[in-house]
């Protein structure tokens, strides 16, 4: 029914979502990286212990060796995870490798990008940048063997072109700044892979520092990167990025990363730190608690973003709408709950 897409309430708790929306052996896409990454949804899913995930992430921090910890992943399809320390010191990526815990499955940034884009348009493959040919990323493989890269003869010039298959994976997960109770998601500053990733998968769930009416999304269309028709839960999650940046709301928590780093350079710390973060605390709000606790309340206030408001764009129009302000459609003489109940009735108009 239209109307169930338009108006549908999603709200839930991370732990709800999770609870229905994240299977063992699902893929997992991390809807964008570096940037506004979706901690507390990761966090719920290593807390309910789903296991055998294949995790796409074009660019990790500390999210996947987190996963990793709370042995979450069996694959990963990734282009970089970031490594802290010199040589002599093992990641946990590192040691799950050698350990055979995990397979990894290499790309660039990009062509990690367009088998999404791909997937999210339909298309089964998508053409990359031939130069990737010159790289360890095309010449090594291992469980994508014989599916990594591929080659299709160009119908303009008759040259070989690498294409990236499209792919789909089960879920999404995404953190924004807004989002309706319906599920459209408004996300700005760097976007990455949010969109692409978030419209190839089946599932998605969305987490947001606030939920907002329909109006504020209606007057900020160009935001919303997400329809609601896509989404399946929205979760109303403050701080829900944190340690990560999100515009608009806070910057990175460089000491407290530096913390989990540190500490995971052993085995025994890094159980210790998971056992503190995510084990030891029920959701994001005890997360919080704890982290004030732990090091003041005014620590991380000072990690809020200082307001930089951008210039409204103005969205009027000449004055006649399809609807007026009684919901009366100019074309049909219809109200919106008429039309949407005809167009339920009898599938659609003809001849007026």
């Amino acid at each position: 029914m239209l109307t169930k897409y338009m108006q549908e309430d999603k709200r839930m708790s991370a732990k709800e979502a999770v609870e229905r929306f994240v299977s063992d052996g699902d893929s997992v896409v991390i809807a964008n990286c570096l940037y506004g990454t979706p901690y507390a949804l990761i966090h719920e899913i290593i807390r309910q212990g789903r296991k055998g995930l294949t995790v796409f992430q074009q660019g990790g921090i500390d999210e996947i060796d987190q996963l990793l910890l709370g042995g979450c992943v069996s694959r990963l399809l990734m282009a970089y995870n970031f490594r802290v320390a010199g040589e002599r010191i093992e990641t946990v990526l590192e040691r799950a490798l050698r350990r055979g815990e995990v397979e990894v499955e290499d790309y660039s940034n990009y062509t990690l990008l367009a088998m999404l884009q791909a997937g999210a348009m339909g298309y089964p493959f998508l053409p990359v940048m031939s130069g990737i040919r010159e790289s360890d990323v095309y010449r090594v493989e291992t469980f994508c063997a014989g599916q990594k890269f591929g080659e299709v003869e160009c119908p303009f010039t008759g040259e070989k072109v690498v294409v990236v298959r499209g792919r789909n994976p089960d879920v999404a997960i995404l953190h924004v700044q807004r989002a309706d109770k319906s599920g459209n998601a408004q996300l700005w500053g760097a976007l990455i892979n949010s969109k692409w990733a978030c419209l190839a998968s089946s599932r998605i769930i969305v987490s947001c520092e606030q939920i907002v009416d329909r109006d504020t999304i209606m007057r900020s269309p160009h935001l919303t990167i997400v329809p609601s028709f896509r989404v399946c839960a929205v979760v109303e999650e403050p701080w829900g990025a944190h340690p990560s940046e999100l515009l608009g709301f806070y910057d990175y928590d460089m000491i407290f990363r530096s913390l989990f780093f540190m500490q995971a350079m052993s085995e025994e710390g890094g159980k210790a730190w998971m056992d503190e973060w995510v084990y030891g605390v029920a959701d994001r709000r005890e997360y919080l608690q704890h982290y004030a606790d732990r090091f003041g309340l005014r620590y991380l206030q000072e990690l809020r973003a200082k307001p930089y408001p951008s210039i409204p764009a103005d969205y009027g129009a000449s004055g006649r709408r399809a609807w007026d302000e009684n919901d009366m459609s100019f074309n049909f003489q219809l109200t919106r709950d008429e039309f949407l109940r005809a167009l339920e009735e009898k599938g659609g108009f003809v001849n007026g």
